[in-house]
């Protein structure tokens, strides 16, 4: 997933290490990396011609400076400041955008990566973005059969609770996927169509609809 979220940011516009960090934190219900793991994953992604770095001097970039065109001056410049030191930018490549289509079109069933593909299905095609959302509706969908097939079988009014409230969530999100099929269908994005898990930590439901 670290991968959709690095390509989805640098699709958006050019970014160095720490700045690319900073926006991972931002993102829709947060994403949390060191950059212990940041800095093998976009060594990697260049390896693999998804992703390009070019030098540029550290006074030539502000944590304002994000876009492809503010990046692209920059290059123009000295790649050197007076010390000697560079802070490497990073842009992602043709191959890096087919690669990021891919990896939005994958399936919605894990709902950590859903998230980050909702985040940036804007640079998915209409039609495929509409199949995403019906993907990922036949997915609570079928989670939501299993539920009222198999219910929790406890006596414990706290763990009956827990179990009611992801069903109740459960019907919040379907209702709120079916707002956005339609809009999408419709061609008219709407500005209320507001999505419930940006303030709403929370992790997939387990298999059969159950809490854990």
């Amino acid at each position: 997933m670290l991968d959709l979220a690095v390509l989805g940011l640098l699709k958006e516009g050019d970014l160095h290490g720490y700045e690319l960090n900073k926006r991972l934190k931002s993102l829709v219900g947060g994403y949390s990396t060191s950059f212990g793991a940041l800095y093998p994953a976009l060594a990697r992604l260049e390896r693999r011609g998804w992703v390009s770095s070019n030098a540029v001097a550290p006074e030539l970039i502000t944590d304002d400076e994000t876009s492809e065109g503010q990046a692209r001056r920059s290059r123009k410049r000295s790649t050197k400041s007076k010390s000697g030191r560079t802070r490497k930018v990073y842009h992602i490549t043709e191959a890096g955008e087919s690669y990021l289509l891919e990896l939005l079109q994958e399936d919605a069933n894990n709902e950590r990566r859903f998230r980050l593909q909702l985040a940036f299905c804007r640079f998915l095609p209409p039609d495929r973005r509409l199949a995403l959302f019906e993907l990922r509706r036949a997915h609570l969908v079928s989670l939501q059969a299993m539920a009222r097939r198999d219910p929790v079988q406890t006596t414990d009014p706290y763990v009956r609770s827990l179990f009611e409230r992801d069903q109740e969530r459960l019907e919040h999100d379907l209702v709120w996927l079916d707002r956005l099929i339609a809009d999408e269908r419709s061609n008219r994005p709407s500005s209320e169509s507001t999505d419930p898990m940006i303030d709403d930590d929370r992790s997939d439901f387990p298999q059969g609809g159950q809490p854990q």
